[in-house]
């Protein structure tokens, strides 16, 4: 009898074990076809406190956005903040009872704002009209909780031509991605796929093609991963001008 019971026990913490790798198996599967959400460090509420600034840099280190979603600011990071939150992240933050949505589109760098950027729980500078909307601009500092959240667009990732660029030296900036880039790569013929170097030497979503021919009457295909390695390949987008902009057709999933 004890032999019996022993051997059912085996048999039950057995089938336990296996229910319990099988779902390890379908999480692990899941997440490594490259769908993620945006499961990041800061994707539940966090406390902190912000300030502002007048309007929105377009020379900015971080990341420049031609255009916006509708109703949402920009705002810019605290510099310590950047790796965490990188150009790109769009937040969701409240204070007052009050809700915004920002996207960071610019670099808040300590060697301007020490006084802030050296506290851990200093986070953003706002763009004064989103600081605005949660409390008169007097009070200047601001606490407050927000979480990150996917950039809610229904449009395709986007790219902008830099100006100076030639047949031998390319540079150009990305813009509507859902969520931020990681690694940017770029191809001449759709198959042989090279990293490109971020052009300020910082992460920022301007990049920049140095070497090659026919740089802006070629052919561009590009490769990005998001920070959740999610990736899109695009088709050729064609030749290049001057601040052209052009749609790459695709955006990382939800």
């Amino acid at each position: 009898m004890k032999i019996k019971l022993f051997i059912s026990s085996l048999l039950i913490f057995g089938a336990l074990l296996l229910a319990c790798n099988s779902e390890d198996s379908q999480v692990d599967s899941s997440t490594a076809g490259g769908v993620s959400s945006f499961t990041g460090k800061y994707s539940t509420e966090t406390s902190g406190y912000v300030t502002w600034y007048e309007g929105a840099d377009a020379s900015s280190v971080a990341y420049y956005v031609p255009e916006i979603e509708s109703g949402w600011y920009h705002c810019a990071v605290s510099e310590p903040k950047y790796s965490e939150l990188p150009a790109g992240t769009a937040v969701e933050l409240s204070a007052n009872g009050k809700t915004v949505h920002l996207l960071v589109t610019d670099l808040c760098p300590s060697s301007d704002n020490a006084e802030h950027t050296s506290q851990a729980n200093y986070f953003f500078d706002l763009e004064k009209s989103a600081f605005t909307s949660l409390a008169d601009e007097s009070v200047g500092v601001l606490d407050m909780t927000f979480k990150t959240v996917p950039y809610p667009t229904s449009e395709n990732i986007k790219i902008q031509v830099k100006d100076g660029v030639n047949e031998w030296w390319l540079a150009f900036r990305f813009y509507n991605m859902r969520y931020p880039l990681k690694k940017v790569e770029f191809s001449s013929d759709g198959v042989n796929f090279s990293e490109v170097e971020s052009l300020s030497g910082i992460e920022n979503n301007w990049f920049e093609v140095a070497s090659g021919e026919n740089l802006l009457s070629g052919n561009h295909y590009f490769r990005l991963t998001d920070v959740y390695g999610q990736t899109v390949t695009t088709s050729n987008v064609g030749a290049f001008v001057e601040y052209g902009k052009y749609d790459l057709g695709q955006n990382f999933g939800y």
